[in-house]
């Protein structure tokens, strides 16, 4: 396993926070009470950031299937936003794994062919020093 230096760490922190903020335009859950609040949560993998409000054809607060569908997605000024500040430190962490695993297979990957590489070669140069070992030990035979 490779120990990632400063800099990489500094770089997946920044992937990291740069992937969680746009990951803030995935809305993962869409909730509504029968009081007529309305609750979005946006966030991938998990949803940080929890804006609440009531409809706009909600004043006085009428049953769900009382208002036409075009009302419906319609918030008003009265919206609630909360973050969970725990749920973007877990998001962070999950896109800078996936970073730093991205980071360890390209090492793997590497590697792997830099020792395909190398055994070709000394592949290439075998049948050379084999031929010449025969040789010489069909000298030695010979002889004897």
């Amino acid at each position: 396993m490779i120990r990632p230096r400063l800099r990489y760490l500094i770089l997946f922190l920044s992937l990291g926070l740069v992937a969680s903020y746009v990951s803030v335009t995935v809305l993962t859950s869409y909730s509504y009470l029968p009081n007529g609040i309305a609750t979005m949560s946006y966030g991938f993998p998990l949803p940080w950031e929890t804006v609440s409000g009531t409809l706009c054809g909600q004043n006085p607060s009428q049953p769900h299937d009382a208002y036409s569908l075009l009302n419906g997605p319609c918030l008003a000024f009265c919206c609630v936003t909360t973050y969970n500040l725990a749920f973007l430190l877990f998001d962070v962490l999950f896109y800078m794994g996936i970073g730093y695993l991205s980071l360890l297979s390209y090492h793997r990957l590497m590697r792997g062919i830099d020792r395909r590489a190398s055994e070709l070669v000394s592949e290439s140069r075998e049948p050379m020093s084999v031929g010449e070992d025969d040789q010489s030990q069909d000298g030695s035979e010979e002889k004897a």
